[in-house]
C-alpha cells in the first residue's frame, strides 16, 4: 500500500478515536492523546482561523497542556453547571488530509458537532488543524486548532464542550 495512503488511514483512525473519546466523555483518555507541551486553540469567528495568531488576537480558547488538564477536571465535576448533567455530543470528522513535514504530521479535517442539552440542539461546524508527532507506534497531538466556520456563536452563545 502507498505510504501516504497508509499514513492518512492511520491518522484518520486516530482522529476518529479522539472524537469517540469526547462523545463518550472519556476526557482523561482524550487528554492522554496530547503531548506534555500541547496546545488547544479555538480562534475567534471574525478572523481567518487558519492564520489567526493567539499572540495578537483574543481566542475563545487558548490552552496549554496545564489549562487543558484543568478544563478536563472542571468539566467532570458536578459544579460545572454548564455541563452538569453533561451534554450529549456527536463529533463527525471527515475530509481528512495529511502532509508530512519532518517529524510532524499536519492534518486537516472537517467537523460537525451536535450538542444536545436541556431540550436544545446546537451544531458547531468547522475544520480542525492538527500537528501530530509519532511517539513510537503511537500518535500524540502537539497542537489542535478548532476553526469554527460560523459567523458567530449565536444562537449557541458559549462553547461549554470540547470541540
Amino acid at each position: 500500500m502507498d505510504a501516504q495512503l497508509l499514513l492518512r488511514l492511520r491518522i484518520e483512525d486516530f482522529l476518529f478515536e479522539e472524537s469517540d473519546l469526547l462523545d463518550q466523555w472519556r476526557l482523561d483518555e482524550w487528554l492522554a492523546l496530547f503531548t506534555e507541551d500541547a496546545h488547544y486553540y479555538v480562534p475567534p469567528t471574525d478572523l481567518r482561523g487558519d492564520d489567526a495568531d493567539p499572540n495578537t488576537s483574543l481566542f475563545y480558547i487558548c490552552d496549554d497542556r496545564n489549562r487543558m488538564n484543568e478544563r478536563v477536571i472542571r468539566l467532570k465535576k458536578a459544579t460545572a453547571h454548564s455541563e452538569w448533567p453533561r451534554s450529549k455530543t456527536r463529533h463527525l470528522v471527515s475530509n481528512v488530509r495529511v502532509s508530512h513535514e519532518g517529524a510532524i504530521v499536519r492534518a486537516r479535517a472537517s467537523f460537525a458537532i451536535w450538542r444536545s442539552k436541556d431540550m436544545t440542539s446546537d451544531v458547531f461546524v468547522g475544520h480542525y488543524l492538527y500537528d501530530i508527532v509519532a511517539d513510537g507506534a503511537v500518535f500524540k497531538i502537539c497542537k489542535k486548532t478548532c476553526v469554527l466556520d460560523m459567523e458567530a456563536l449565536r444562537p449557541h452563545a458559549r462553547i461549554s464542550i470540547i470541540l
